[in-house]
């Protein structure tokens, strides 16, 4: 019954906060009849009406690809992109969305989201939930193979942020992470399920100068969360975690941008095994099959974006990656390089939100990705 509580909650937040700040509508008129006549004119078009005035649009993209380790992943996204006020022209378009997936290694995932920007872009908000069965793998140095293992996920993330000087934002963040882990033995029988509480607190540091929030030409984005587990809010390991990204915007032309981003994902204290960090996804396409695990993975990337027809574009980029446990471990010989290409189709041009596909390589991997708007956007 939670957890059907919860869904409802993600589901309604944006539209009732729509509801909560929409103008009402009116009638000067003061005669009976002419005032029946204005109500029944208002009834009618006020379905018209609120989704115009709340700028709402939709975007959706059918996944499916193939990696080695998940296998053929068939699966669906959608989003749909509103103004919270239709007042107010200052905040970004907000979102809400959902995703549904399966795997023909029999792993599956399901997730609800939203991300609201109000009251003039002073506060942003963002609420996830979500459930998983994961199969996956792991690179046993000692046995020179991988070993797999199944991971069931069920995650709620809460950030709250206020801009606190000029475009500089401060918040805090809530993650309610359980999972449980069954690690296949020399068998491929799987060994006693291992419970994790990865509950956790953290401060956000933001600052977006950005000029689209989903598609930027110009601007930097810049973000430092920080995650603290602790037995007093119920995690079964004590650590912290220190997550730092920073990306920059260089428009070249009116269809051309080159975005650069640097990256720094760090775990110290007791960190578990469901607290690493794994290289891939997009802060280094090219990498799907979880062999490069550890406290703490370092990144470089570089992508170029071109709008080169209409509504199509492409993107080409590349970059490096590292995963120690130390950053004295780093060494130039252990670098992980990676790079690809992807294609673009913009659905809503209005606030130059695209769709897309990329395929990247890494060393002996690599990775398939579809999304809706670009790469290097809100965490």
């Amino acid at each position: 019954m939670k957890k059907f509580q919860l869904l409802l909650a993600i589901v309604l937040m944006g539209p009732l906060l729509m509801v909560a700040q929409t103008p009402e509508l009116t009638s000067e008129k003061t005669e009976t009849s002419d005032l029946k006549t204005d109500q029944s004119e208002v009834t009618n078009s006020k379905p018209d009406n609120f989704w115009r005035k709340h700028n709402v649009k939709f975007a959706a993209v059918p996944i499916i690809n193939y990696d080695p380790s998940l296998e053929l992943n068939m699966a669906a996204l959608a989003n749909a992109f509103f103004r919270v006020n239709p007042t107010d022209t200052i905040s970004p378009l907000s979102m809400a969305g959902a995703m549904v997936g399966y795997t023909t290694n029999e792993t599956w995932y399901w997730a609800l989201y939203t991300k609201l920007y109000f009251n003039q872009d002073n506060y942003r908000f963002t609420l996830g939930y979500g459930d998983a069965s994961v199969n996956f793998q792991y690179y046993d140095e000692i046995g020179a193979g991988f070993i797999d293992f199944n991971t069931l996920h069920d995650a709620l993330f809460i950030e709250l942020q206020r801009r606190v000087y000029k475009r500089w934002y401060l918040g805090l963040k809530f993650v309610s992470h359980q999972t449980l882990t069954s690690f296949d033995d020399d068998d491929g029988e799987s060994g006693e399920p291992q419970r994790e509480n990865m509950t956790n607190l953290g401060i956000v540091v933001s600052h977006d100068t950005r000029d689209f929030i989903y598609n930027p030409h110009s601007g930097d984005y810049l973000n430092f969360k920080t995650g603290h587990y602790r037995d007093a809010w119920g995690a079964k390991y004590e650590y912290d975690k220190y997550e730092f990204d920073f990306t920059k915007f260089f428009a070249l032309s009116k269809n051309e941008v080159i975005a650069a981003r640097a990256t720094a994902l760090v775990a110290t204290g007791d960190v578990p095994f469901e607290g690493q960090y794994v290289v891939g996804r997009d802060d280094i396409r090219g990498y799907a099959d979880g062999k490069h695990r550890a406290d703490q993975v370092y990144n470089i990337q570089g992508e170029y974006r071109w709008n080169f027809y209409k509504k199509w574009g492409m993107v080409a980029f590349a970059g490096i990656a590292t995963a120690v446990d130390n950053p004295s471990e780093i060494n130039f010989k252990d670098l992980l390089p990676g790079g690809g290409v992807g294609l673009r189709y913009m659905a809503i041009p209005s606030e130059k939100i695209n769709i897309g596909m990329d395929v990247a390589v890494g060393r002996n991997d690599w990775g398939l990705y579809f999304r809706i708007a670009e790469t290097f956007g809100d965490k």
